[in-house]
């Protein structure tokens, strides 16, 4: 699957989040905080007057079109600093079952910048992780992704493969992927809640996405759907 969302957002390929995210207080989506502007995707966060004046943010997911195990997935995106408003994409798993999770970008907004990121694997019953970072100035457009085949993620960053995970934390059950905004928790060091330095508005831009399919016989990915 190819978007460049010049049409807007396909309701076909992509379902907007709604409702606060688990485990975490400080956060709301809202479907009407995922707008399209001139071929671009954002996922904004402000306070929202219609909620209380609390932090909303918005979020996307590819369930409607694409849940797969294995594949390929690039992203071409940027995102504003912001202290207290994270972004992560990521791999969910499209069952019931939590972990798995891949997170192949993740900056929680702790820092004034987004100079540093974060690639998690979440496995096992006790939530186990691995983690590598990366520095970039993620303020920039950059295209972030992740290699998912048997027993093996390879995380990249235009084009270049910084870091891999291989053996059992390699999730081998069909996943969907999902791009996101979010206020912190306060009390958390990694995702704060916003503060005074925060912008009245945050946003996660999306220019593109390249999600493919894996196929055995080729031993890698194919590009799924148009």
């Amino acid at each position: 699957m190819f978007d460049s969302f010049r049409h807007g957002l396909s309701k076909s390929r992509w379902g907007a989040y709604s409702g606060q995210p688990g485990g975490d207080p400080g956060g709301w989506w809202d479907p009407s905080h995922v707008v399209v502007r001139r071929g671009v995707l954002d996922l904004e966060s402000y306070r929202d007057s219609r909620f209380g004046g609390r932090w909303v943010s918005g979020g996307v997911s590819s369930a409607p079109a694409v849940r797969q195990r294995y594949g390929k997935y690039e992203v071409r995106f940027r995102m504003a600093p912001g202290y207290g408003i994270g972004g992560t994409l990521l791999l969910w798993p499209s069952g019931p079952d939590w972990p798995p999770e891949v997170d192949f970008w993740e900056n929680g907004g702790s820092g004034r910048d987004r100079h540093v990121a974060t690639a998690t694997v979440h496995y096992g019953a006790d939530n186990s992780q691995i983690q590598h970072d990366v520095r970039a100035d993620f303020s920039k457009w950059h295209t972030v992704g992740v290699e998912w085949t048997p027993g093996l993620l390879v995380f990249t960053l235009d084009g270049r493969r910084w870091a891999r995970v291989s053996g059992q934390a390699v999730p081998a059950e069909p996943m969907e992927m999902d791009i996101q905004a979010q206020a912190g928790s306060c009390g958390e060091a990694w995702a704060p809640c916003p503060s005074a330095s925060t912008p009245a508005r945050v946003r996660l831009q999306v220019a593109w996405v390249r999600i493919y399919g894996y196929h055995s016989s080729s031993h890698g990915p194919r590009r799924t759907g148009s």
